[in-house]
C-alpha cells in the first residue's frame, strides 16, 4: 500500500467520490441502454487512468493479479453456484409479492445474444474494478476496517440496480456480499470477474424464459 499522507488521502477521498458517484450520474442523465453502457466502459478507462497517473500507483494496487487454471476452475463454480442462488431467491421474492421491474427486464431480454454478452462482459469488468478493487481497496487505505470497506461498496452496489426492481435488490446485495468476501480472502479481481461474468451471462441468457413463464 501507498504510505497513508495528507495528500494521499485527498486523492483517495476524491477518487471515491467521483467514481463510486459516476453511475448514478448515468442513471440521473436518463440515457438509454447503450449510452449507459459506453458510459460504464468510459468510467473505467477514468478509473485506470487516475490510478496510473495521478495516484502513481499498479493495477495490483485494486487486485490485478494472474489467476491460475485452478483458480479460474474455482471462480466459474463460484459463478454457477451465485445463479443458482439467483433462481431461488427470485422464486422466494416471487412467493413474498415482490417481482423484477417487467420494463427493464423486457428492455435487457430484447437485445441480442451479442449485446447481452458485452451487458455481462461490462458488469463483471467495470462493476468488479469499482466496487470490489477500487473502492474496497481505497476504503481500506483510509479507514483501515475490512467490514466497513466492504460494506459501504456493497451497499452502493446494490442501489445502483435499483431500477430493476425492490424484489432484484435481494439478490444483488447477496450476491455483491459474496463477490466481496471472494475479494478479501483472495485479493485477485480477475478470479471475481469471472465469477462474476457467468452469472450473470446464464442469468441474462434465460431472463427471456423467465419472463415467459
Amino acid at each position: 500500500h501507498t504510505p497513508t499522507t495528507p495528500n494521499n488521502n485527498k486523492k483517495t477521498i476524491i477518487g471515491l467520490l467521483v467514481f463510486l458517484g459516476f453511475p448514478y450520474l448515468l442513471k440521473f442523465l436518463k440515457l438509454d441502454l447503450m449510452q449507459f453502457e459506453a458510459g460504464m466502459w468510459v468510467l473505467l478507462s477514468l478509473i485506470i487512468l487516475w490510478i496510473l497517473f495521478v495516484e502513481k500507483r499498479t493495477l495490483e494496487s485494486i487486485g490485478w493479479k494472474k489467476i491460475t487454471a485452478k483458480m479460474t476452475f474455482v471462480s466459474i463454480g463460484l459463478g454457477l453456484v451465485i445463479f443458482v442462488l439467483f433462481g431461488a431467491i427470485t422464486i422466494a421474492i416471487q412467493a413474498i409479492g415482490l417481482h423484477l421491474n417487467k420494463d427493464v427486464a423486457e428492455l435487457i431480454a430484447g437485445q441480442s445474444i451479442p449485446v447481452l454478452l458485452l451487458i455481462a462482459l461490462r458488469a463483471a469488468v467495470v462493476e468488479e474494478v469499482l466496487y470490489r478493487g477500487f473502492a474496497f481497496e481505497r476504503l481500506y487505505d483510509l479507514t483501515k476496517s475490512k467490514w466497513l470497506s466492504a460494506l459501504v461498496p456493497v451497499l452502493l452496489f446494490t442501489l445502483i440496480h435499483m431500477s430493476w426492481g425492490v424484489g432484484h435488490l435481494l439478490f444483488v446485495f447477496v450476491a455483491g456480499g459474496i463477490f466481496m468476501l471472494m475479494y478479501i480472502w483472495k485479493r485477485n479481481l480477475p478470479m471475481i470477474m469471472i465469477a462474476h461474468f457467468v452469472t450473470d451471462v446464464i442469468a441474462l441468457l434465460v431472463l427471456p424464459l423467465m419472463l415467459e413463464s
